[in-house]
């Protein structure tokens, strides 16, 4: 078990000024409708993690980005069938990740076979492979879902936490923009991001897009939880607070994926 983590997930939320907050809020769903008015006529554009992590990047890295599309393979999947196999795990229908794991995968097979209208493109994905590739799926998905099990103390939770739930805020000002907060462990007090890859400077704008998503969706003056970025391979925490200058940096990179002004935003970075 990771102490730092659980402590972090698990603290009390800091108090935030209401009246700064509310203030703060309403310029950012401001400025978000401008973003979406000015984007009339355009494609239907989803903002994620991705989106503020490329918008970081050199011109040149955003171009090679650009020229691949996505595809499934053993790193894309992991994530996917890795809360698949947590949820499992914490149900007690898995006895352990490997277990689980196993479990995800036939389940996609079965659902393919069986024509069923639960079946994704990365179910058919994963039925497709060859015995050799599905045993690289399943050990890139073991090692993510091994890391978050073991990593928490899933019994300290106050109440159930929820494991792999992304969440959606669609623009009530234009139906092409939409704002995707990723997080792979929700609790009352905080929202857990499993990060890959090296430290990034993007890293805060990535969290603070979660924050945004929340707070957009929470009814009322009632603030978010903490948003906390975790990279398992070394154990480096990134700890979010809900602070009125989480919603201003959220918005920000919004605006910089969609290729607007963000300059500063890039340069501070």
């Amino acid at each position: 078990m990771n102490s730092r983590l659980m402590e972090s997930l698990l603290a009390p939320v800091p108090a935030v000024d209401a009246s700064t907050w509310r203030c703060t809020l309403e310029e950012t769903k401001s400025k978000l409708a401008g973003l979406a008015v000015r984007r009339a006529g355009a494609v239907r554009f989803r903002v994620t993690d991705h989106e503020v992590r490329t918008a970081f990047t050199t011109d040149a890295a955003a171009d090679l980005g650009a020229a691949e599309p996505f595809a499934w393979s053993a790193l894309t999947a992991r994530r996917s069938i890795g809360v698949a196999a947590v949820r499992l795990l914490l149900g007690g229908s898995a006895r352990s990740p490997l277990d689980a794991v196993r479990c995800r995968m036939a389940e996609s097979s079965r659902w393919v076979q069986e024509g069923s209208s639960s079946a994704t493109q990365l179910d058919r994905w994963i039925d497709g492979l060859s015995p050799a590739g599905r045993a690289a799926v399943g050990a890139e998905a073991v090692t993510w879902a091994t890391r978050l099990w073991c990593a928490l103390d899933w019994s300290s939770f106050p109440s159930a936490p929820v494991v792999g739930r992304d969440h959606w805020w669609d623009s009530p000002h234009s139906a092409l923009l939409a704002l995707r907060g990723r997080a792979d462990v929700r609790s009352p007090n905080a929202h857990l991001v499993v990060l890959s890859g090296p430290r990034r400077g993007s890293v805060r704008a990535e969290l603070a897009l979660v924050t945004l998503v929340e707070a957009l969706r929470l009814q009322g003056e009632d603030v978010p939880g903490r948003v906390i970025g975790w990279w398992p391979d070394s154990g480096h925490l990134v700890r979010v607070e809900p602070e009125p200058a989480v919603l201003t940096l959220g918005t920000e990179a919004v605006e910089l994926a969609l290729g607007g002004a963000g300059t500063s935003l890039r340069s501070a970075a």
